[in-house]
């Protein structure tokens, strides 16, 4: 597997050739193997972009996962490093920010409310949501780009939203920007994780 993942990322962007159609040539490899496997090796080693790149171009792998297996995944992503030491660009809290800003299912609740999570990992998670949390909404650039043939469509992700958040763990994910600051905010205090 990890061979596989070192080809298709080195070779992405080259020869004009991004997204769905570049993904697309892996694909019958990678169905070889455990998608949380695939998503946490490529999350703690390549850029946010890259990971957010790689999960839009290739729905089939993920788009049936449970609530249930997003939060084995989360799980799996554990332990969080101290974010305010990485790059903007760090892939260390893309299962997190790729359910919030794409799905638009509240991963951030449901990650500070997994007894099993460290009080650390939960307090990172809410340092890496505020150092930018204008990155958590999608923007119009985002959304043009989710037409089906670049990325997957704003209706196959719909389709993923309504379905993980008709199960037990996740909300929706519907925040201004105001709206989102005022929320993070208050989960500091309800999680009791201020410095």
């Amino acid at each position: 597997m990890l061979e596989i993942l070192e080809t298709m990322r080195r070779g992405y962007g080259f020869d004009n050739v991004v997204g769905i159609s570049y993904f697309n040539k892996f694909l019958d490899e990678l169905r070889d193997y455990k998608f949380s496997e695939i998503f946490v090796f490529q999350a703690k080693r390549y850029p946010l972009r890259y990971v957010f790149d790689f999960l839009l171009s290739t729905p089939s792998l993920w788009v049936q996962l449970s609530d249930v297996e997003w939060i084995e995944i989360m799980n799996s992503m554990n332990p969080r490093p101290y974010p305010l030491k990485l790059s903007l660009d760090n892939g260390y809290f893309a299962d997190i920010h790729f359910l919030a800003k794409y799905v638009q299912v509240n991963s951030i609740e449901v990650f500070l409310r997994q007894a099993g999570f460290s009080y650390l990992d939960k307090k990172h998670v809410i340092q890496y949501c505020q150092r930018n949390p204008y990155s958590l909404l999608l923007d119009e650039f985002d959304k043009e780009d989710l037409d089906g043939e670049y990325f997957m469509s704003k209706q196959e992700i719909k389709h993923v939203q309504s379905r993980i958040s008709s199960g037990i763990f996740f909300s929706n994910f519907n925040f201004n920007e105001d709206e989102l600051i005022s929320y993070l905010k208050q989960q500091i205090f309800s999680f009791d994780l201020s410095e």
